[in-house]
């Protein structure tokens, strides 16, 4: 299993087999194919154009140096900031490629203009302030940047998602860094994977293609049928999918069915009427006891299905002093007439938590929230009627939904709303 070196004064013995050493070197060729299988799956999709395609399989190529090479995993890092902002040109080209710009000037004035290369299109934004509608209708000043760009982007739909919009401003700050100073630095093995596969991400959601298991632009989640039990008396609690339940399961346990994420965990704190979970959650049946669960199932065998983990609507009230969870928007829809009091919130978030703190920071008079940095974006606010003619318009086949009043009775279970000091 061991083989020693050659040389009679060196001591370390090797794992031939498994390229490693016992001082915790790893033979060149295994640490090739490490880093290489580090970015394995961070690929362009094949409507990505020639040109972008090759400059970033250049950077998957250096990636590969940086085993011999270690800066080279600095030089991929920086690169790979650089490379946002070509992207995005290659994608604002591409999306207007046989009809104009709808440009105007500053009154709305058509100013259209025509051309298969950013660069005819930039000469102009040089000589002339030119502006985009956006789709709320307004005027922005379109100088061809990358904040512009980005806004652009946004606007149309090509990125989703709001925690990722912090991470859009970062690379912008960044590149301008760079741009601008670049001192002497060194980035790590790791900074460089993360930063081409969060760029092939980037790219990908430009062309439409979301990134499976994606920690930038994620492609919608599996939801399965789960179960979540608790002993009333010990307040024990178990998760499991729902095809694990048997008749067999001790019958002071009470259960609930539910379609969601099995790997959620937050899962436990099930609530049918209130947000209390990471990916969406939506009530099948209970409580009640496995027995009866086993039965529901075999007459009403529901199936999984996929849900966009990102830019979800959520809906919080706000009544004297007291902040209640997120709702969805079938179930304010269809909320009893004693719940629409107070003042209603509406937000699009990624996760319903991030609405939540965002309007209770808001409320709290000891937190000053006037520069909100919150991953969320502020839809509308007032009362119920006026939120849900908000609502209408961003859905306007919504199907008001009110399902049963049930949560799982376990100690994880959050109150369904707090105090707000001074509300």
């Amino acid at each position: 299993m061991f083989t020693e070196l050659t040389k009679p004064d060196e001591r370390t013995l090797r794992f031939t087999s498994m390229g490693l050493s016992l001082d915790g070197m790893l033979h060149q060729d295994d640490a090739l194919a490490f880093q290489r299988s580090q970015i394995a799956d961070a690929v362009l999709t094949e409507a990505v154009p020639t040109d972008l395609r090759s400059s970033f399989e250049r950077l998957r190529h250096k990636h590969g140096l940086g085993v011999i090479d270690y800066e080279q995993f600095t030089d991929v890092a920086d690169d790979a900031i650089g490379l946002y902002e070509p992207a995005l040109r290659a994608r604002f080209t591409e999306f207007y490629r046989g009809r104009a710009v709808p440009f105007t000037d500053k009154d709305g004035r058509p100013q259209p203009l025509t051309s298969d290369r950013y660069d005819d299109i930039a000469e102009r934004l040089r000589k002339d302030h030119l502006y985009l509608p956006s789709s709320d209708g307004k005027l922005a000043r379109f100088r061809g940047m990358l904040t512009d760009l980005l806004r652009w982007a946004r606007d149309h739909r090509l990125l989703r998602g709001q925690r990722v919009r912090r991470h859009e401003e970062l690379i912008v700050r960044m590149r301008n860094s760079l741009s601008h100073a670049r001192p002497h630095h060194i980035c790590t093995p790791v900074e460089a994977t993360l930063g081409l596969r969060d760029l092939a991400e980037f790219i990908n959601q430009l062309w439409g293609v979301a990134t499976p298991g994606g920690r930038r632009y994620p492609a919608p989640v599996r939801r399965e049928v789960l179960a979540v039990g608790w002993n009333p008396t010990t307040r024990t609690q178990a998760i499991t999918r729902a095809e694990n339940l048997t008749t067999d399961e001790d019958p002071t346990w009470r259960w609930i069915l539910y379609r969601g994420v099995h790997d959620d965990y937050e899962a436990e704190r099930f609530d049918s009427r209130y947000v209390t979970s990471r990916f969406p959650a939506e009530y099948l049946w209970g409580p009640g006891n496995a027995a009866d669960a086993v039965a529901w199932r075999a007459s009403h065998p529901p199936v999984g299905d996929e849900v966009d983990p990102v830019d979800r609507l959520y809906l919080l009230r706000h009544d004297g002093r007291h902040l209640y969870l997120p709702q969805t928007p079938e179930v304010f829809a269809a909320a009893p007439l004693e719940q629409l009091r107070g003042h209603w919130y509406l937000l699009r978030a990624d996760i319903g938590i991030d609405a939540f703190v965002c309007v209770r920071a808001q409320l709290n008079p000891h937190e000053d929230h006037n520069n909100c940095q919150c991953p969320v974006q502020r839809l509308a606010r007032g009362t119920w009627s006026k939120v849900r003619e908000k609502l209408r318009h961003l859905q306007p086949t919504l199907a008001p939904h009110l399902p049963v009043d049930v949560r799982a009775q376990t100690p994880m279970s959050w109150p369904r709303a707090v105090e707000i000091p001074g509300g």
